[in-house]
């Protein structure tokens, strides 16, 4: 159920990969900016299909509260504590961070992510989401590969 949470967030990290490529060429910020909000969305989407996903939060059944925010702490600690979802320890130790990313990446003029940062995550958030589908690795090293990464 919900596996088109895990596409999208296959889908947030390859963009997120092609903006930090596009960066390296620029040197344009926003590029930089561009790969943090689609490394948090990655996120996003992962915690929320293992919530949704998940027999404590779902009880079984498909009639259940879709959850609507981007808060990735509140995310973890309204839902993953309570119902036992495991998060990675290092995302959940930066998703205040992360969350951050999601709008000042798009709307501060002055913001700019740090690189090491964003890779980070993106790092942890791939190997995240291999770990729930591990046949996402293949797509993942040939997106490695096209984007000489």
């Amino acid at each position: 159920m919900y596996e088109d949470y895990l596409s999208k967030a296959l889908s947030n990290i390859i963009m997120a990969k092609q903006a930090i490529k596009a960066f390296m060429v620029t040197n344009n910020k926003d590029m930089k900016n561009g790969a943090s909000y689609h490394a948090q969305q990655a996120i996003e989407f992962i915690i929320k299909h293992e919530i949704y996903n998940n027999v404590n939060y779902n009880k079984g059944g498909n009639n259940f509260p879709q959850i609507i925010t981007h808060d990735l702490d509140k995310l973890i600690k309204t839902y993953c504590i309570p119902y036992e979802v495991h998060v990675p320890k290092k995302i959940a130790k930066s998703a205040k961070m992360y969350t951050s990313w999601e709008a000042e990446s798009r709307y501060s003029l002055h913001y700019s992510v740090r690189l090491d940062s964003v890779n980070m995550a993106l790092n942890e958030a791939q190997q995240w989401l291999i770990q729930i589908k591990p046949s996402y690795k293949a797509k993942i090293t040939s997106v490695n590969k096209k984007l000489d990464l």
